[in-house]
């Protein structure tokens, strides 16, 4: 079908369930002459966005069927005779995540709404979603974690508590990297935590701290150090930088880790350490 015969059904369609489209406006903005104008500004622009419209209805429509797949998939594996398994949420509470989620993609700029669906979403590694995105995978990973931060409430996330309690929590789960200590790490790693790096993101303590092990290895000495803002730390081998992390923490918890390697990829971040 032509882009041109799309837009058109699409209008129609936009028109058919403007009361619903209205509704949703209002819970969003909590104005009604917000919605008002929010609607009109949406109609208005269907047919003046290079065909980004029918990109996101396709886009739509691929997301709500693999939910219903995976919802079917849930419903498998409660077995005959409703066995015990994992629940997979209903429709009505699937709909309002993806409303919330949208609504969060929307408020990022450009590049960082694409890195984030690549590098996190999608789970591409940093060179691959930088071939998408243009730039170096150092700038590619950057943009995904703010806006992983940004999504997560990372303003509120970096400033809650004081820098020097985030600094002991960093400290502990890196001495308990090293020294494989599973109780120690369950105390300081979010149950959903998720690590980040070039080959892609891990998640789960286990997971997590596996990849965590592996960062104090390649390093003679990690040095307490602010990752593009964040605390974190950086690994050094013969003197040089060859490897850094970023935490993100929640409630004295991590909740995510950016993980760089590479000496000239290291010296590409933003560095600052407060013991020299």
């Amino acid at each position: 079908m032509h882009d041109d015969t799309f837009l058109t059904a699409l209008t129609g369609r936009f028109d058919a369930h403007e009361e619903q489209l209205r509704a949703v406006a209002l819970r969003i903005t909590g104005s009604p002459v917000e919605a008002e104008e929010a609607l009109a500004a949406a109609r208005a622009g269907l047919g003046r966005d290079g065909g980004a419209t029918v990109r996101a209805w396709l886009t739509a429509a691929v997301g709500q069927a693999c939910v219903r797949r995976l919802q079917g998939r849930g419903d498998d594996a409660g077995g005959p005779g409703g066995a015990s398994g994992p629940v997979a949420p209903g429709r009505d509470e699937i709909e309002p995540l993806w409303l919330a989620l949208l609504v969060m993609l929307e408020r990022l700029g450009g590049e960082e709404r694409l890195a984030y669906v690549l590098h996190d979403a999608f789970g591409l590694p940093a060179p691959e979603t930088a071939r998408i995105t243009g730039g170096s995978p150092e700038a590619a990973a950057r943009l995904a974690r703010r806006a992983r931060e940004w999504i997560r409430g990372g303003g509120a996330v970096r400033t809650e508590g004081a820098r020097e309690r985030q600094r002991a929590v960093v400290d502990r789960f890196l001495a308990a990297a090293r020294a494989r200590d599973a109780r120690v790490l369950v105390a300081v790693l979010d149950p959903d935590v998720v690590a980040y790096s070039e080959g892609g993101p891990v998640h789960g303590i286990a997971a997590v701290a596996e990849t965590a092990a592996a960062f104090t290895r390649g390093a003679d000495v990690s040095r307490p150090a602010l990752v593009d803002g964040a605390v974190g730390a950086v690994g050094f081998a013969a003197g040089r930088p060859v490897s850094a992390f970023a935490a993100t923490l929640r409630r004295d918890r991590i909740v995510t880790l950016s993980l760089t390697t590479g000496e000239e990829e290291v010296r590409a971040l933003d560095l600052a350490f407060p013991d020299s």
